[in-house]
């Protein structure tokens, strides 16, 4: 990593504006609150069907109605964070925990349908504000060409907090049914109690994200930024997120109740598969991040569309339980490679657009959270529960097509980062030109092509300067 020094001695990068002391204690910080919101994700996700049913008394169509409310503020995130991001990155996450810490302390006092609106409405601005920010913060540590590394080590830290989380939940509530000898009627104060421990977590993750390093050029970006992005050059991602919002419509109103309702499997089974789902997730998401650096956004998307591909028709098609019960681990797993989509646009644009463009990528991808699940719905109820499987494939197909046409050197707009890896997207142009190896060595980048950009990069810069 390249440095400069100071008259004081102390190191500087040039890419971060960040010591290696202070690099260092924003890897820690944004560890343990990364952990800390895994925890605040999980453990409503986990509760929520049985409050819902056994204390407010609700049905599946007023969950419904729930649901739909709850995703308004992911649709409106871009301007929520508009006006956060005026609090500088760090601030703004702070801001973001606290509010769903709010949020969720308030279900803990719920009674009724209508006393949880305000509590979900309160609690959805965070969790989502949060949703978007903590890429922001995780590339604001990476170096150019390690973007797919860092994520992919935070995804992984996330996954060790849903662990926790849904170990922690599983074990009180059988402590509760083995000591009560009945659940539903003992759980009440216990489900309540874990609204509450969740706020505290999130308040102090909140604490913790406050003394996140933040540079002077990164300040300096961030009064400077736009607080709503919509760029042209960035349609490719916008059409991504788009398109995976709308296949995960699909999964996440129709995966599960496959299993709960055409297969029997009940909430212990359902609980212990996401617990095996979050090791899996835990070990591999360094790993899945280390790919997308290694082999590329358009090479790690494609894998990752073709084997959603597979789920999807998994999910349609297949008989046997033990099959269904790989396609939903997979599923799961496949939501690592989302980190390619993320680190594409960090590559191709500036720096100050990062986070508003992210939190326009999530509200597009809340753009049929209505519609789709609607459609899903008909199609299941007229047709039978493979269909909406088979209109999700639509969705990845589209993907997959429109991934091939990720190409990060032509698609970086001027005032984008510094040269990343060249090697994955100049590896066509030199690859026939490139010798024969006895054993695969990785891509071959031309220096050529490597000086030239940089030298594109300092020519843009000079212009700027002049203009």
């Amino acid at each position: 990593m390249a440095t400069r020094v100071e008259e004081s001695g102390r190191a500087v990068s040039d890419e971060r504006g960040l010591s290696a002391d202070q690099l260092a204690r924003g890897f820690t910080l944004l560890t343990i609150t990364t952990f800390l919101a895994a925890i605040v994700i999980n453990i409503p996700q986990t509760i929520s069907p049985n409050f819902f049913r056994d204390e407010i008394g609700m049905d599946g169509a007023l969950n419904g109605y729930l649901i739909a409310i709850r995703e308004v503020p992911g649709f409106l995130l871009i301007f929520v964070a508009a006006i956060l991001l005026r609090q500088g990155l760090a601030r703004a996450t702070a801001i973001a925990l606290a509010v769903a810490g709010i949020g969720y302390f308030l279900f803990a006092g719920a009674n009724t349908f209508v006393g949880l609106i305000i509590p979900t409405l309160i609690a959805s601005v965070g969790y989502h504000s949060w949703l978007q920010l903590q890429d922001a913060l995780g590339l604001s540590l990476a170096s150019h060409g390690e973007e797919g590394s860092v994520l992919g080590r935070f995804r992984s830290i996330g996954f060790a907090g849903t662990i926790v989380a849904l170990l922690v939940t599983l074990a009180i509530l059988v402590g509760v049914e083995r000591v009560s000898g009945d659940l539903r009627a003992a759980q009440g104060p216990w489900l309540r109690g874990l609204f509450v421990a969740t706020a505290i977590c999130s308040i102090a993750g909140a604490v913790v994200i406050l003394r996140f390093p933040v540079s002077a050029n990164a300040r300096a970006a961030a009064k400077a930024a736009p607080r709503i992005t919509w760029r042209k050059s960035y349609s490719l991602y916008y059409w991504l997120t788009f398109l995976d919002g709308s296949r995960q419509q699909i999964y996440f109103a129709f995966a599960p109740f496959v299993l709960v309702e055409q297969f029997n499997v009940d909430a212990v089974h359902l609980t212990s598969l996401l617990v095996v789902s979050a090791l899996i997730n835990w070990r591999t998401g360094s790993w899945v991040g280390r790919m997308v650096d290694r082999y590329g956004e358009k090479r790690i998307l494609t894998a990752g569309y073709c084997m959603h591909l597979a789920v999807f028709l998994g999910f349609a098609f297949s008989q046997d339980i033990w099959l269904l019960y790989l396609t939903y681990l997979g599923y799961n797993f496949l939501f690592l490679f989302s980190i390619g989509t993320t680190t594409y646009l960090r590559k191709i644009c500036r720096p100050e657009d990062l986070a508003p463009s992210l939190a326009m990528g999530i509200s597009l991808s809340h753009l049929t959270a209505i519609v789709v699940p609607v459609v899903g719905a008909a199609l299941w109820e007229r047709l039978g529960y493979q269909f909406p499987f088979l209109f999700g494939t639509v969705f990845i197909v589209i993907s997959l097509w429109l991934t091939q046409k990720i190409d990060v050197v032509k698609q970086r707009i001027p005032g984008a980062p510094g040269v990343a890896e060249l090697r994955h997207e100049a590896e066509e142009e030199i690859e026939a030109d490139a010798p024969a190896l006895a054993f695969d060595a990785g891509p071959v980048v031309s220096p050529m092509a490597t000086v030239a950009l940089e030298r594109e990069d300092e020519e843009r810069g000079a212009r700027r300067e002049i203009g």
